[in-house]
């Protein structure tokens, strides 16, 4: 048996209701003297703890969650925020896991003074609720750790902590109850008192009073040991039907509900692990993909290119056999990049050149190119082969296939928090019909993928993964005009 626990099945608690209505009538005249006593420090207690616990229900949320806010927007730690200064709007910024702790002990003292018997089981979500806040604190100061976006981690905080159905939220709801049950007790408190000062005669009729409303709270209570612990373990299960398996719920007795929650709790716990293990293998499998792309090399770019350079070779020309071989170089020194799979813009730009001044060599009388990419973006991060792919559809499907000189054009900027890259050919372009088939090769739609669609297809995969849904590359062509390919990334540095 846990400890703590009632070890009486429903059954038993339901049969004892008759005997705990009788009981009290023997010590009716016991009762009355005691009465007297404890009416006149029921004001006292009742007012002592209904104020503790008010002055928490509105500083532990507004303090917390400006903390986390501030931690957020500023990308601090806890220990950073300058705990028990006060901001300029007046809020006292705290240390979450500090405060929880000093909300903790105050949730004993709490416990011990309540005059109301619900407030018990307040205390006990109460204090449930800074576990989980702890918790909730932790994994947010790992995103910020981790730079994860603004936007998630904000997202993390409302959902958890601050949002209407956050833990402050959840921890200032109960408190308020707290207090709201505590001055309840203030009429019966009066009531009592009045009591008192009747004969003995009206005492008896109170007493019959009194007895019916025993049997009537007992009885309720017995009804909400039932219905309680079901309400919790169904609010539980729909956050499990929603993706949250750390969801869990507790109560205090050993009976045939305790089991069921325990089974539950057990079940909770084990989907879990099954559901984070298949996580973690689509995670793994995304990430071979993603290296197997990044080390594919088509074997005729490489064949050829070495067949140009021995020709310019053997007709002695110095030179270009140079910059071919130094644009070859750095063309698989990017490529490689030691293993990484984020590299600069101006590293992914100087890629793209080094493949373009290859394939000029080659494609001299057909292609020109233009890169217009500013310095203001050379900072930022970008998913190793993002562009070249892209650069090789346009001149092998576009320019290549067009009668006359094309021209490719690779363009760059920022808007606030995202990036967009453009990569425009001028060849023969796409209809209709062939554009929606590659939109829905791209996006994984199509079973049949020729290597060029894999390749594009592997690109806006990566970029979603690491980006998100509304991240990618989005195409738009028109027939013998030509092809523009849009690369839509978030800002990181």
């Amino acid at each position: 048996m846990k400890k703590g626990r009632i070890s009486l099945s429903l059954n038993k608690r339901i049969a004892l209701i008759p005997g705990a209505v009788f009981i009290p009538m023997l010590f009716v005249v016991i009762y009355l003297v005691m009465t007297l006593l404890r009416s006149a420090g029921a004001y006292s207690a009742i007012t002592e703890s209904a104020t503790y616990a008010n002055f928490y229900s509105k500083e532990f949320k507004e303090r917390v969650d400006y903390s986390m806010y501030l931690a957020v927007i500023g990308n601090k730690t806890t220990e950073e925020l300058g705990d028990g200064e006060t901001t300029i709007n007046g809020i006292v910024t705290v240390n979450p896991y500090e405060y929880s702790d000093e909300l903790s002990k105050v949730c004993d003292e709490l416990s011990q003074m309540a005059t109301a018997p619900i407030n018990e089981r307040k205390i006990i979500l109460v204090k449930n609720s800074l576990k989980s806040l702890k918790n909730s604190v932790a994994e947010l100061e790992k995103m910020i750790a981790e730079e994860k976006p603004y936007d998630e981690k904000i997202e993390y905080l409302d959902l958890n902590i601050r949002g209407s159905s956050g833990l402050t939220t959840v921890i200032q709801g109960a408190l308020q109850d707290y207090v709201y049950n505590e001055t309840r007790n203030f009429d019966g408190a009066k009531a009592d008192l009045e009591k008192q000062t009747r004969n003995a005669i009206e005492f008896s009729v109170w007493a019959l009073c009194v007895t019916i409303v025993i049997s009537i709270g007992l009885s309720m209570l017995t009804v909400q040991s039932v219905t309680r612990p079901i309400k919790k373990l169904c609010a539980q299960a729909r956050k499990v039907a929603k993706g949250d398996f750390t969801a869990k719920t507790k109560i205090e007795t050993v009976d045939e509900i305790a089991v069921l929650t325990d089974s539950f709790n057990d079940m909770t716990a084990e989907i879990g692990v099954l559901v984070e293990n298949i996580k973690r293998q689509e995670k793994n499998l995304r990430i071979t993909e993603s290296k197997l792309m990044q080390a594919q090399i088509n074997p005729h770019f490489l064949y050829n290119t070495l067949d140009t350079i021995m020709w310019l070779a053997e007709a002695k020309k110095t030179e270009e056999v140079v910059s071919m071989v130094g644009s070859l170089s750095e063309f698989f020194r990017t490529t490689l990049s030691k293993g990484k799979d984020y590299i600069t813009v101006k590293e992914e730009k100087s890629h793209i050149e080094s493949y373009l001044e290859i394939q000029q060599f080659r494609y001299q009388d057909i292609m020109d190119y233009e890169i217009e990419i500013g310095e203001e973006l050379y900072q930022y991060s970008i998913p190793k082969l993002t562009l070249q792919p892209l650069v090789e559809n346009a001149l092998y499907h576009g320019i290549k296939n067009r009668r006359g000189r094309g021209m490719i054009r690779i363009t760059g900027w920022k808007e606030e928090q995202k990036i967009y890259f453009k990569v425009e050919d001028n060849g023969i372009g796409m209809s209709r019909d062939n554009l929606k088939q590659l939109q829905k090769s791209i996006c994984g739609t199509d079973g049949e993928v020729d290597n060029s669609g894999f390749g594009l297809a592997n690109v806006n995969q990566r970029l979603q993964y690491y980006y998100g849904e509304e991240y990618g590359v989005f195409f738009d062509s028109e027939e013998n005009e030509g092809t523009v390919a849009t690369v839509i990334i978030g800002v990181k540095k």
